[in-house]
């Protein structure tokens, strides 16, 4: 593993000015889980590391008047154990609590995990479900984007030359919110997840449903929301059958790939089981309101 310079820059301007002269040859360092593992089996070979490990205001979670804010820099273990993170945001920290192996969760951060652009990334679906906006810093000045939109395809993101990813923006969200996170794979969570489900339910004070998320992981190039399947939970109340059904049609939804980990038609029928599972879980906690 080489490469000819490190730097470790202390201000959001230094950093983009240092991807932006470095261009394709430079890479951002969070955590190193991902990208270091890459190098050492030379998938990746960059000329130039840039550490973003000097700006402490990226490892930030906080609370703000109309939301959270979730710093890229925010370690795995930290934002599985935020006690701010509550409600509909605690589906944030199961996901977290999920990725790979307490050594992993004490350095991979939440940032990494999401630049790292696997479809089967933890963090993501519970993410999605719950609207988040991706904040960018460039040398532009910042831009934000839905994270549903962040993801181009496998390892790819809308990242442009010199921009870095700073965090996360999830807004409020009324009492009758529910969500919830679930990962299947054969040996927990130190495996890659063969499938992982995420949804997100509203409901009225007849407990009807009036908004949904439902984002499933890992099978697809991208963490995958299928609004045509959401548009099934609306005007009802959650029933069993419901839920079965709605499983059903997801699965039928999805067009996964088989490879090492799971056969396409598997992978299809796990969709079944976990979002049914899911959607009981994610309602459960909305009726509470």
């Amino acid at each position: 593993m080489r490469f000819d310079y490190f730097f470790e820059p202390t201000s959001a301007d230094e950093c983009t000015q240092l991807l932006n002269e470095y261009g394709p040859d430079a890479k951002p360092l969070a955590g190193g889980t991902d990208l270091v593992v890459k190098m050492r089996n030379r998938l990746l070979k960059p000329k130039v590391l840039v550490s973003l490990n000097q700006m402490p205001e990226l490892g930030r979670v906080y609370k703000y008047d109309d939301g959270i804010k979730i710093g890229a820099m925010a370690r795995l273990m930290d934002v599985s154990r935020s006690p701010l993170l509550t409600g509909p945001w605690e589906v944030v920290k199961r996901g977290a609590g999920h990725v790979s192996s307490t050594q992993v969760r004490n350095i991979a951060t939440i940032g990494g995990n999401t630049c790292n652009a696997s479809p089967s990334a933890d963090t993501i679906p519970g993410m999605m479900v719950l609207d988040a906006v991706a904040t960018i810093r460039g040398p532009q000045g910042e831009r934000e984007m839905p994270l549903e939109h962040f993801f181009k395809g496998p390892g790819l993101t809308a990242l442009e030359r010199g921009e870095f990813l700073q965090g996360f923006t999830i807004r409020n969200f009324p009492n009758g919110n529910g969500a919830a996170y679930k990962k299947y794979a054969i040996r927990g969570d130190t495996d890659i997840a063969i499938i992982g489900v995420a949804a997100r339910l509203q409901v009225d004070a007849d407990n009807v449903i009036t908004d949904a998320r439902l984002v499933v992981g890992a099978v697809a190039p991208v963490p995958l929301r299928i609004p045509d399947v959401e548009k099934l939970l609306i005007g009802q109340a959650l029933t069993d059958e419901l839920a079965v059904s709605v499983g059903e049609a997801a699965g039928e939804w999805i067009k996964p790939i088989s490879d090492a980990r799971a056969t396409a038609g598997y992978r299809r029928e796990m969709v079944r089981v976990w979002t049914k599972h899911v959607l009981k879980e994610a309602y459960g906690k909305a009726v509470q309101k």
